[in-house]
């Protein structure tokens, strides 16, 4: 229904009448128009992506330009099923289990409107990456955050509690913002919650070869989550190709056979020349990976020392390339981000993007950039201190 009035259209009953857009974005336009160094979105230097890849992508815009199968490329899915069957050791099938979407978010925006409707409630633990709060409202179901910011640690008995009422859970492991890994022992609590109640559960797993500390331990390796499980990951962050957009969703046929119906009619088919482009990602040696996680080590532990030397309270993550930072004033999070750009010439996000009720005493930097722009971030932070 809509009605005008003098200040022009109205509208009532809107999906996004209670969503803002994202702050992350936000934040890094903000940090365009200042000049300031951009450690708020989870961006990669140029360079960090495979020179193989890339001119692959290059080779395919020459001959690739038409639409793929909706559900993919071919010869991509079925790497995909043959990589994630060494690495998870559960098969999926490349016709009918394995969907290349237009990236991780629209594998998960995809595979919530296929499963959840008006009344459904969904868990998440909190902080949560700020995109599965709108996600929840457009699918019209109700989010149910479980707030794990005090220790990062699973609380079981909420959990279950929580879950008696729920359809489904959104897993993010490694998780955006706090670098959390799930353990083995907490995802078997997940997995036998998920199976008492029959719910349905969506692992955002997009920084899977990122992980520092500890083994990381994919859902659908733990108790019969591979039955009830959509997994949904990509190229974004373990290729830096965040501009490609190619996402991956990985599930059992029945589960893949309903999200295949929104990405069908939302996005038909992700870039084709990027797809292409994916064959020789999955084709890299094993080292890559490795080197991938050592060489985001050294910047996180780079980023630390240098966050801490300054005076800030930074919390070391064990994945992903997110730290979560306290700071020293009276300032509220978006207030203090803000002053980062204008007097540091640094950009942040402001803890609360990452909560439902949107408060946080804390930021979220990334150490997605190169050294020398780590260097020089914390170098700025050091002679624009205030604090």
């Amino acid at each position: 229904m809509v009605d005008t009035d003098k200040q022009g259209l109205q509208f009532e009953g809107s999906r996004t009448k209670s969503v803002n857009e994202s702050v992350i974005r936000e934040m890094t336009r903000e940090a365009l128009a200042a000049g300031a160094i951009n450690l708020s979105q989870g961006i990669p230097d140029e360079d960090e992506t495979p020179k193989r890849v890339k001119e692959a992508a290059q080779q395919a815009i020459v001959s690739n330009s038409q639409y793929t199968i909706t559900w993919g490329l071919p010869e991509l899915r079925q790497q995909i099923s043959e990589k994630y069957y060494d690495w998870k050791g559960v098969q999926y099938d490349s016709e009918t289990e394995v969907t290349i979407t237009c990236g991780t978010s629209e594998a998960v925006m995809s595979a919530l409107l296929a499963f959840c409707g008006d009344g459904d409630k969904v868990l998440y633990f909190e902080p949560t990456y700020e995109s599965y709060i709108p996600a929840i409202n457009f699918a019209g179901a109700e989010g149910v955050p479980l707030d794990i910011t005090e220790d990062l640690m699973l609380d079981a008995e909420e959990l279950q509690n929580a879950a008696e009422d729920a359809s489904l859970l959104i897993l993010n492991t490694p998780q955006n913002p706090t670098g959390k890994v799930f353990s083995r022992t907490e995802l078997e609590i997940i997995a036998d919650v998920a199976a008492d109640e029959n719910l349905i559960v969506v692992t955002d797993e997009i920084y899977e070869h990122i992980v520092f500390d500890s083994d990381y331990v994919s859902p659908v390796e733990v108790g019969d989550l591979a039955d009830r499980t959509i997994v949904c990951t990509g190229l974004s962050k373990t290729y830096s190709v965040t501009g490609w957009r190619v996402g991956i969703a990985l599930a059992p046929e029945p589960l893949s056979r309903e999200l295949r119906k929104i990405h069908d009619y939302t996005s038909i088919c992700a870039p084709t020349p990027f797809q292409v482009a994916g064959v020789e990602a999955y084709s890299l040696p094993e080292e890559y990976y490795s080197e991938l996680s050592d060489s985001y080590r050294e910047r996180r532990e780079l980023l630390y020392d240098g966050l801490c030397d300054v005076g800030l309270n930074p919390v070391k993550p064990d994945g992903a390339y997110y730290m979560m930072v306290r700071y020293n004033t009276d300032d509220d999070d978006v207030a203090f981000a803000k002053k980062l750009i204008q007097r540091a010439g640094v950009a942040t996000v402001p803890g609360s993007s990452f909560y439902t009720d949107g408060s946080a005493d804390w930021i979220r930097f990334t150490f997605s950039r190169n050294e020398e722009t780590l260097t020089q971030a914390v170098n700025q932070l050091a002679d624009h201190r205030w604090w």
